[in-house]
């Protein structure tokens, strides 16, 4: 059994390169008062698992395979990760069984919706492709009209591995599969949850559990099926979104509803693959060109029927008007034929940039989006250089860090500003670094990403060491920002950072406070995203709830 720890309470999941996205509600799923799942059941259940981590420790959410090379899950649960970043075990009850890792795939792109968004939760779906197609059973999807036929009190049946504790502050789970029946709740009741969020849940999702709680789902089984019995078959109606706690009165579980989202899925797994986002991490300022990748992965023939700059979706902030599509390669795409789109693109300013293409065609995925983010930076001095002592390519950061005997300080920046410091080109391993922030309660943020995606942030006083798992077989990196809001200040108004440590032991994210230093945070503390610690089910509202799939 995992050991049962104080939850770490993520307040909210960014994703996109960078730069910060809204506030997620609460997670939380893992199967509460179910029992174990008996042994190959589910042969189409998966559980998605960070990358050079045991199954059962790296496990984070569910997902359930739905043929040829597509898993399905919640947008939540890769939203903040890459396919570099995770690999998926299809078909193993005992994620601690000797033979797991023969059931385990790489992925080769992810589809989160375009829609999706994280407060209030809506869409919450995405598809993963994988490197290879299974061995193993798909699973039967309902078609489009079921779930409006349904009856409320129809009995539902959810899996994961998830949490199995109501405590918000406790988490405990076992490496066995878990299983437990719900009925299917009328909209009206669903609507009328106590809880935030509930007021807001429109056709794309549902609720199932009952009003005195006791069952459910909970931490950790974000994105797994829950499924409807047909004389013995079972297909998937559903999957795991959020919740209210996990297992309380009146506050029933929310999943997504499939059945809305059968015209998307089918565009999603039609065999036109791309990288939807791609993080280039910090560049020096100056020109850059990036290759953008399209493989044609279906059985048939797909015509590129235009290319154009995706200018309509930038935001003018990060977006400076300079992209220009050097080279096109794409027309005629035969099965298993790719081409590639270079586009040029001048970094003028240290910060955020982000630029992109749309490429029709004329298959089922229609009209498809890729993305590119980057963070103009310039290489930092000698002297703090000299004190980032662990295996790296470049130090960058967007203003001049000041060095004060063996620590690194943020500079000093004014209200409505922020400052970035990235370390980049770091091997698969283990980073740690002693960290202390001084900042505005509630008002100014120290936010840590790792590998483009946010994974900590912390408002107030804090001192402690913090160690960053680089995932990756190389070229890792991570950020520490410090954002100022536009009124008031506190303290020192900085972050530091000092004791740098390498170890090539790809180890849990962590933060080890230091008990002589009085903490601060009030509401906003201090969260870590649930992903890399393994078990997310994004269930609820802001700071003070369990989230369905994170621990």
């Amino acid at each position: 059994m995992k050991d049962i720890q104080t939850k770490w309470l993520p307040l909210s999941i960014y994703a996109v390169g960078l730069s910060s996205m809204p506030v997620l509600a609460d997670i939380s799923p893992q199967i509460i008062n179910g029992n174990e799942a008996e042994k190959g059941s589910w042969p189409f259940m998966v559980a998605l698992v960070s990358k050079n981590m045991d199954a059962y420790e790296g496990q984070f959410c569910g997902a359930s395979f739905i043929g040829e090379r597509y898993v399905l899950t919640a947008a939540h649960c890769i939203e903040a990760s890459s396919n570099q970043d995770f690999e998926v075990v299809i078909g193993a009850s005992d994620l601690s069984s000797p033979d797991v890792d023969q059931h385990r795939y790489s992925v080769e792109q992810i589809y989160a919706h375009e829609s999706y968004t994280q407060e209030p939760a809506s869409n919450d779906i995405a598809i993963i492709e994988l490197s290879d197609k299974p061995m193993e059973s798909a699973v039967d999807l309902v078609d489009g009209y079921v779930r409006d036929n349904l009856s409320a009190g129809q009995m539902l049946t959810v899996i994961g591995w998830g949490d199995q504790s109501s405590s918000q502050e406790q988490y405990s789970s076992t490496s066995q599969l878990h299983q437990v029946n719900v009925p299917l709740v009328s909209q009206r009741d669903c609507n009328l949850g106590e809880g935030d969020g509930y007021s807001d849940i429109g056709s794309d999702a549902f609720c199932a559990g009952y009003k005195e709680g006791g069952l459910d789902s909970c931490s950790g089984d974000s994105g797994g099926p829950i499924m409807l019995s047909t004389n013995g078959h079972y297909e998937q109606l559903g999957l795991v979104s959020w919740g209210e706690g996990c297992a309380q009165p009146e506050a029933y579980g929310v999943y997504t509803n499939i059945s809305h989202f059968a015209d998307w899925i089918g565009k999603k797994t039609a065999g036109f693959s791309y990288q939807t986002k791609v993080m280039l991490g910090a560049r020096p300022l100056g020109p850059i060109e990036h290759k953008f990748e399209f493989t044609n992965k279906s059985d048939q023939e797909v015509n590129v029927t235009n290319v154009s700059l995706a200018t309509g979706t930038n935001d003018p902030i990060t977006y400076n008007g300079s992209a220009i599509i050097k080279s096109n390669s794409c027309a005629t795409l035969s099965p298993n034929e790719g081409c590639d789109v270079v586009v040029s693109y001048n970094i003028d300013s240290v910060g955020n940039h982000d630029f992109g293409i749309k490429v029709l065609t004329d298959s089922l995925a229609g009209v498809v989006t890729s993305k590119a983010y980057a963070i103009g930076a310039n290489e930092v001095s000698n002297t703090v250089n000299s004190l980032v002592t662990i295996p790296k390519n470049a130090v960058y950061s967007t203003e001049a860090w000041d060095v004060e005997g063996d620590t690194i300080a943020s500079p000093d920046i004014g209200n409505s500003q922020s400052t970035e410091f990235i370390v980049d080109g770091i091997p698969a391993g283990t980073v740690s670094l002693d960290l202390t922030v001084f900042s505005e309660e509630d008002r100014d943020y120290m936010e840590i990403y790792i590998n483009g995606f946010e994974v900590g942030a912390f408002a107030g006083l804090l001192s402690g060491t913090v160690e960053l798992p680089m995932a990756r077989a190389k070229d890792n990196s991570f950020m520490i920002a410090y954002s100022k809001d536009e009124v008031g200040s506190a303290g020192h108004d900085r972050v530091t950072i000092k004791n740098f440590a390498y170890s090539n032991e790809i180890k849990e994210l962590s933060l080890v406070e230091d008990p002589t230093t009085k903490k601060t945070g009030g509401s906003m503390g201090w969260y870590w995203l649930a992903v890399l610690l393994g078990g997310t089910v994004m269930r609820k509202s802001l700071s003070s709830l369990k989230r369905k799939g994170t621990q």
